[in-house]
């Protein structure tokens, strides 16, 4: 299933909806959706966030492929910039010696079970995989 959403922040109650449609019609267990919303919340937040000269809304396809969910977001006519190169955040440093940000992204990491980057004609996608625990 795909959809696509206003690049806004307030565009998150209409994407929670759209994913929990999409998660009953496919069958996907509810205790997955704690995961599939975060991760979702995250990267398109990430995307409105730090994509401002882009204009066009962002496309998100979901769907079950086996016994894994998968997600793609895809953000139009914006720069280069892959997520999947940002260094690991040291979550045992102390708080004075670390710097903000890369939590969320850190978040994401740990909850999917793939995370890949294309960047091609000023198109970015990010494509995330989620295993069901049934």
């Amino acid at each position: 299933m795909e959809h696509s959403f206003a690049r806004r922040i307030d565009s998150l109650d209409d994407i929670f909806e759209f994913l929990t449609q999409a998660g009953d019609s496919m069958g996907v267990p509810t205790a997955v959706w704690f995961s599939v919303n975060l991760v979702v919340e995250e990267l398109f937040t990430n995307m409105v966030k730090h994509d401002r000269q882009g204009s066009q809304d962002i496309s998100l396809c979901i769907n079950r492929d086996g016994d894994r969910v998968k997600l793609s977001l895809t953000d139009f006519d914006v720069d280069d910039f892959d997520i999947t190169r940002m260094p690991e955040v040291d979550t045992s440093a102390p708080l004075e010696e670390r710097r903000p940000g890369g939590l969320g992204l850190h978040l994401v990491r740990r909850m999917t079970d793939t995370l890949s980057y294309h960047y091609e004609n000023r198109q970015r996608t990010v494509t995330a995989s989620l295993k069901l625990h049934e």
